[in-house]
């Protein structure tokens, strides 16, 4: 079953959001900070009484076992773009016990289905070339290269000729 997620939820979210940190600033420790529970928990207490942002959560019974959270996004026109209202998946998880059940395509279809009820154009969502099984969901679900970044460090030893 996913729904919203209410208050009683966060902790549970917290937890997960966590756990994604870690991942990420593992991966790029000088990109990614660590934090804890108790930050998670009052950055989420935050968010959820933010209209802008959806947080929905996947249950197996009372267990909370995923979550999305979905913001809709405004861009205003420019010059050089039109003006644009979107959906921006900025975190999915699925807890590691329940992985490759389907859980984590339903979160995403939820999220599709949310975002065109809130009449958004599209759904965007980030994610780095590390994270295979992420990409490999995300491909399953319809979603398709748009755009990327590349990036150049400066604090890496320069390639001579």
């Amino acid at each position: 079953m996913i729904r919203p997620a209410t208050e009683g939820d966060l902790p549970s979210v917290a937890e997960s959001m966590v756990r994604i940190q870690m991942l990420h600033a593992d991966a790029y420790p000088t990109i990614y900070r660590r934090f804890g529970l108790a930050d998670a928990v009052s950055h989420l207490e935050t968010a959820i009484s933010n209209p802008s942002i959806t947080i929905r959560i996947a249950c197996s019974g009372t267990e909370v076992i995923g979550h999305y959270i979905l913001a809709a996004e405004v861009v205003p026109e420019s010059m050089f773009k039109h003006p644009q209202r979107f959906g921006h998946v900025h975190q999915i998880e699925v807890d590691p016990r329940f992985r490759r059940r389907g859980v984590g395509k339903r979160l995403i279809r939820d999220a599709i289905s949310i975002a065109a009820s809130l009449g958004l154009s599209r759904v965007i969502l980030d994610v780095w070339a590390f994270n295979a099984a992420a990409r490999e969901l995300f491909d399953s679900t319809g979603f398709t290269l748009f755009g990327s970044k590349l990036v150049y460090e400066l604090n890496q030893p320069q390639v001579t000729e």
